[in-house]
C-alpha cells in the first residue's frame, strides 16, 4: 500500500489509518514498526523511519508526526517495508525549503491552509488540521528550514 503525504496533508489520514485506530490494527496495516516504545502513563509510540504514531493508554491512535525531516538524510522522510511505501512528496532531498516555497506547492494543488503562530514560530496549518512546521531560527541561507509535519488535533 502506498501512503501519500499529500493525501495525509489533505485529509489527516495516514493511508487507511485515522485517529482512533487501534494499535493492533495499525501494525496489521503498516507492518512491523522500526520501534514500538512504551511511554508509560502517556501511552506508546510506533516508529516507521521517522514517522511517529502516538497511541494513548487505550491503545488508540491520537497523533501522527515526522518532526525529524533532514533533506540530507533520505531515511528521515522515506520508508518502505513489506506492507507500505511512503510517498514523501515535498519531504525530499531539496534543501532550504522555505515556508513561501511550500505555500506555493499547496496553492498549485488547491490546498486550503493558513499561516499560524505555532509555539512562537510560523507554521502552515492545512484545512485537515495537519501542521507543516519550520524552525524558529534562520540558517546560514537566511531561511527558517522545514522541520516536518504534525497532526496533533
Amino acid at each position: 500500500m502506498k501512503i501519500s503525504i499529500e493525501e495525509f496533508l489533505k485529509t489527516g489520514k495516514f493511508g487507511s489509518l485515522e485517529l482512533g485506530t487501534p494499535k493492533e490494527q495499525a501494525i496489521s496495516i503498516l507492518g512491523t514498526p522500526d520501534s514500538d516504545t512504551d511511554l508509560g502513563e502517556t501511552g506508546s509510540i510506533l516508529l516507521y523511519a521517522w514517522y511517529e504514531l502516538f497511541f494513548d493508554q487505550e491503545l488508540k491512535l491520537y497523533s501522527i508526526q515526522n518532526d525529524n525531516y533532514d533533506p540530507k538524510d533520505a531515511d528521515s522522510y522515506s520508508f518502505k517495508n513489506e506492507k507500505i511505501e511512503i510517498e514523501p512528496w515535498f519531504l525530499n532531498g531539496k534543501e532550504n525549503q522555505s515556508i513561501t516555497e511550500i505555500v506555493e506547492i499547496f496553492c498549485t494543488h488547491d490546498m486550503d491552509y493558513e499561516i499560524i503562530d505555532y509555539y512562537g514560530r510560523e507554521a502552515i496549518k492545512l484545512a485537515s488540521g495537519v501542521v507543516v512546521d519550520f524552525d524558529e531560527e534562520e540558517n546560514e541561507h537566511g531561511i527558517k528550514p522545514l522541520i516536518g509535519i504534525r497532526f496533533w488535533p
